[in-house]
């Protein structure tokens, strides 16, 4: 091939593989983004249970304390019970429902504390948590946004070098530009490749004597038989 056709063909896999790069960098971007926006979800919804259930345990202490309030509330009608009552067996009746009843009361407030105890514990972890969820949130959403910043740079970058790899297609030869992207569709990477000591550095296998000889004399456009390269050979 031809020094001119070559080294333009040599930019152009440059080019490629560059856009490449750009490409696979600009195709994690998402997932990454995603990935920290769901981290940032997790920690609102361990906040929200956290706060429903100090919700729930309020709810609870305020239902046993009212609880208690009928049993005394009870208590006092059987006070009042005790004292019009004529039969021994009434009195005795009543002295037992009066006694379940202070009972009662004993287990419920046991449970009250028992409660009060669980609030105050979660009110420590909630007030704990939201130091650090805010601390998290706030790294996490820097995070976002330098993600969102990378990937406007790498845009902009990957426009200028589609601007650059078009600019240099126009130069190229039609026969061997459709020959360069006829390789690069099958290999996918390394279209161009560097024949050194004889060998293709595309598939590391020896040139046969007459091609690289022909190689080194002409300008036409030669490719591995092993893997269908582009052979370059540039003279030391």
């Amino acid at each position: 091939m031809d020094s001119v056709t070559a080294s333009k063909l040599l930019n152009l896999q440059e080019l490629d593989n560059q856009i490449e790069s750009i490409n696979s960098e600009l195709e994690k971007i998402p997932a990454e983004i995603e990935k920290l926006r769901k981290e940032i979800e997790s920690l609102k919804i361990k906040h929200d249970q956290l706060i429903h259930r100090k919700k729930e345990l309020d709810f609870q202490k305020k239902e046993k304390e009212l609880d208690i309030q009928t049993f005394q509330d009870r208590i006092a009608k059987l006070e009042i019970a005790l004292n019009k009552v004529k039969s021994n067996e009434e009195y005795k009746a009543l002295l037992r429902e009066k006694a379940q009843a202070e009972e009662n009361i004993i287990h419920l407030e046991d449970e009250i504390i028992q409660l009060m105890e669980e609030i105050e514990n979660l009110a420590k972890e909630i007030k704990e948590f939201d130091k650090i969820r805010e601390e998290k949130i706030k790294e996490l959403e820097n995070e976002i946004k330098a993600l969102n910043s990378k990937k406007t740079q790498l845009e902009e970058e990957l426009n200028k070098l589609i601007t650059q790899r078009q600019e240099l297609v126009n130069t190229i030869k039609p026969q061997a530009l459709s020959q360069y992207e006829s390789i690069k569709k099958r290999v996918k990477n390394k279209v161009i490749a560097i024949v050194e000591d004889q060998v293709c550095t595309g598939c590391y296998m020896v040139i046969p004597p007459k091609i690289f000889t022909e190689l080194l004399k002409s300008e036409k456009l030669f490719t591995c038989p092993n893997c269908g390269r582009y052979l370059f050979y540039e003279s030391k």
